[in-house]
């Protein structure tokens, strides 16, 4: 059954019309990146270049009295996997990716 938003102004003008935005959950994986790695592939089957994106979900860091948060990453979904990249500082760190694909 198809779903989305669709509004109308006061002269039934159609102003937002999202519902070719759908999405799918596809599933979560989890993967640590090492304290110097600037960038890691996780591979994922399913995932695309162009139909899908992943959501960084949890940050856990693998160095006690170390903290570690998701902006500290960005993901960027491939064919059949995950770019994992670095933007914080280094640290040994294992997160968690939830990947969904646009319908």
């Amino acid at each position: 059954m198809p779903a989305g938003l669709q509004c109308w102004d006061a002269t039934g003008k159609l102003v937002v019309d999202i519902g070719d935005y759908n999405t799918r959950y596809l599933g979560r994986t989890s993967t640590s990146i090492d304290t110097n790695a600037a960038q890691l592939f996780v591979p994922f089957s399913g995932a695309t270049l162009s139909g899908c994106f992943a959501v960084i979900v949890g940050a856990q860091s693998n160095a006690p009295g170390f903290g570690a948060d998701t902006y500290e990453f960005a993901a960027r979904c491939l064919n059949d996997g995950i770019q994992i990249i670095r933007v914080g500082g280094p640290k040994s760190v294992t997160l968690t990716l939830d990947v969904y694909a646009f319908i």
